[in-house]
């Protein structure tokens, strides 16, 4: 039971308690109102910009935006006014308008506020001479291109704008370029500015003291060093002697031997690397300590995050099994056959600690992609015209990475559908199969055709340049619309084509849409035989190849030759229309329009032939954000060149007529073409314009002075 006492002390802290909460609110309640009251409600804001006379408005309220936002919704404050203006000046800067300034002046009144922007774009300054002294062991041309960075006009011409910062940033470059070459003790100089008069031209001098280059005289290794190990580090210290050294080479012998004991089941390796630096220019040596650490088995597999796709599909990729030793390439081979069935965006594999030193349990975690989509995809062509897919694609059928496609296609002058079923591990190999059906209606200048079939084929990746493709194919192809010679030959406009393939491609191409290096090259060789089904009996051969040349910074030249040749079977003495070679066009001979390089009837539909060449050579510059300019030659031809009609000849009686007429043919009547494009790159590739102009016009023949093109992506 309380007491008096108790019961008075209980009383008197209830009633302090009390007191504080209501302090407490009232102070609350009075912040409250003060904020309110010192934080008015912001009333109209204008901007008003004087001065610019390169730079629009609405450039550079853009360039300002953020800070712009800031200032109306954090009380009008300077600091963001002051960002702005800066961010207005960057934009001068960096377009060579070194010496911009913008200052501002706010003015208030009830119930605006009134901001002008007061610009001093000063002159733009051009780059006049550039003046680079003292290298030796990096050319000019290296260390011009890194100073300009993507500052240039058409074809490398001098002229372009100064950014300071874009300059002292390349300096840097510079530096790091001679630090990785080995030149410890480089000194750059510089840059100095010297501008003109008028300050609209500026010359920058830099003098390079490259000093003497450091190299790696040998690499020791010591420590606990099993004895499969020794071949393997004996290579890496043969590869690392007298290279340049720089602070890198450390990590990267220290990664090189990681991933050596790594692949001889010793994951938790500690490797330690010091280097003996000599106190003047001279040979470096590389100590390398070894602590091997436990010798790993993997104990079990674990995979997580594969929702819709089947954990037995992807403990076939693992090139890891329960029971095997550790190695570290096997791991990274087993995540590059995950990724390779393009149904993961992310694939960790770890090892996870079981309290064995020697047992490891190997963790798969995935990421899976969508699986599903419908897509749309537009294109354009000079013959096409407007073009368009729809199509439904299924990346992960029954969870195995069985991939189904299905799209309609259309244009003016062509429609179809077609399905493909694409397996890239057939009956657990390392063959990828495509199984396609499709129905096909097409108008081309020469015929009409319609096709209806299906084809297999099995693709073997030899290395990761070159694959080997073989197949079959099935299709019926009627024909109609044919010009008057071609219905005087002997073949049938409805038959059934039966054939097999087999091609060979090379691709190191750095880019698909847009190459700057690399090549491509393929030959194919197809075989259409009644024995296999078909009506019509043929060989038909091609070859084509890609070369891509880096000449400048920013300049590719690009070189294409591409070929073909027809033998018609033993018991024919032509080949239907729909399979021979055709000319001219977007993407062969651009001074000619579809198709219309080579023979033709009286009529004046294109009869085409056995025999067809290309050789094209194409300089591509780029000019400025996504724009490219090209300047273009082709040359090209079919043979035989001239309708038996023209040459006062009747249809081919036998075989080998023909065969002689195509090949005494094949490098005659080459037609060229000369002219300039410009390509805007798109994610689907180049919207690309091109005018062809013929050089060496047939009058007699109805050639085009020259053709105006509109296509989607690269002529080659």
């Amino acid at each position: 039971m309380l007491s008096v006492f108790d019961k008075a002390c209980a009383r008197r802290s209830r009633f302090l308690c009390r007191l504080t909460l209501a302090v407490a609110g009232l102070a609350l309640l009075n912040f409250q109102m003060t904020a309110v009251v010192a934080r008015p409600e912001p009333g109209r804001i204008e901007l008003v910009f004087e001065g610019n006379a390169s730079k629009s408005e609405t450039i550079l309220r853009k360039a300002a935006a953020d800070e712009l936002a800031g200032f109306e919704q954090r009380g009008q404050r300077r600091a963001d006014m002051d960002d702005a203006a800066f961010q207005m000046e960057s934009v001068y800067w960096k377009d060579g308008y070194a010496f911009a300034k913008v200052d501002y002046d706010i003015s208030q009144t009830a119930d605006s506020t009134t901001v002008v922007f007061k610009i001093e774009e000063g002159p733009r300054v051009l780059v006049d001479k550039l003046s680079i002294t003292g290298n030796r062991a990096v050319d000019r041309a290296t260390i011009e291109s890194l100073l300009r960075g993507d500052r240039l006009t058409l074809f490398g011409e001098t002229g372009y704008p100064f950014v300071r910062s874009g300059i002292e940033s390349a300096i840097e470059s510079v530096r790091d370029l001679y630090l990785g070459l080995g030149f410890l003790d480089l000194v750059v100089h510089g840059p100095q500015y010297v501008f003109q008069q008028d300050r609209t031209r500026v010359d920058i001098a830099i003098q390079i003291d490259e000093g003497a280059r450091y190299r790696v005289r040998r690499v020791t290794f010591s420590g606990d060093i099993p004895a499969d190990s020794k071949n393997a580090l004996d290579g890496l210290s043969r590869e690392m002697v007298d290279q340049p050294y720089t602070r890198r080479l450390d990590l990267v012998v220290k990664a090189r031997a990681g991933e050596i004991f790594g692949s001889l089941g010793y994951p938790e390796a500690a490797i330690d690397v010091h280097n003996r630096l000599p106190a003047g220019p001279g040979p470096v040596d590389l100590d390398v300590d070894i602590v091997k650490g436990p010798l790993v088995t993997i104990q079990d597999v674990r995979i997580l995050g594969a929702d819709q796709t089947r954990e037995e599909f992807i403990r076939k990729r693992l090139k890891l099994k329960p029971g095997d030793h550790y190695n570290l390439a096997l791991e990274r081979e087993s995540s590059s056959e995950l990724f390779k069935s393009g149904v993961f965006s992310k694939c960790d594999i770890e090892l996870e600690n079981t309290g064995d030193p020697g047992q490891r349990v190997l963790v798969v975690k995935v990421e899976e992609t969508q699986s599903q989509e419908v897509y749309v995809e537009p294109g354009w062509g000079s013959y096409e015209q407007l073009m368009m897919k729809v199509g439904y694609r299924h990346k992960n059928l029954f969870g195995s990475a069985l991939s189904w496609d299905t799209r309609l296609s259309g244009s003016r002058k062509a429609r179809g559908v077609s399905s493909t079923l694409a397996d890239p591990w057939f009956l657990d190999t390392n063959l990828r199969a495509d199984l396609t059906g499709f129905a096909d209606h097409r108008e081309e200048p020469a015929f009409t055709r319609r096709d209806y079939g299906a084809s297999f084929f099995l693709t073997k990746e030899l290395n990761p340049a070159i694959n080997l493709t073989g197949g079959y194919t099935l299709r019926n192809t009627r024909l109609s619309d044919l010009g008057t010679t071609v219905q005087e030959e002997e073949f049938q406009q409805n038959y059934d084509l039966s054939s097999i393939k087999l091609q060979v491609t090379y691709d190191t191409r750095n880019d698909l849409f847009f190459p700057t290096s690399g090549q491509k090259a393929f030959t194919a060789v197809e075989q259409a035989e009644s024995w296999l089904g078909g009506d019509v009996n043929f060989t038909r051969l091609t070859l084509g190849s890609r070369v891509f040349l880096r000449i400048a910074d920013a300049t590719v030249l690009g070189l294409r030759y591409d070929t073909g040749l027809i033998i018609p079977g033993r018991e024919d003495l032509t080949v239907p229309p729909a399979e021979r070679f055709f000319n001219g066009g977007e993407n062969t001979v651009r001074s000619f329009k579809e198709f219309k390089l080579g023979p033709r009837d009286t009529s004046g539909k294109p009869t085409g032939g056995l025999g067809y060449n290309v050789f094209s050579a194409e300089l591509r510059q780029r000019l400025i954000g996504n724009f490219t300019g090209t300047i273009f030659g082709d040359l090209g031809n079919v043979s035989p060149n001239r309708t038996r009609s023209a040459e006062g000849e009747s249809p081919y009686r036998n075989r080998e007529q023909i065969i002689s007429d195509t090949l005494s043919d094949f490098f005659r009547g080459l037609r060229p073409a000369v002219g300039c494009g410009l390509q805007y790159q798109l994610p689907i590739g180049a919207a690309r314009v091109d005018v062809g102009f013929n050089p060496d016009r047939e009058k007699s023949r109805n050639e085009d002075l020259y053709v105006v093109h509109f296509s989607v992506g690269m002529a080659f």
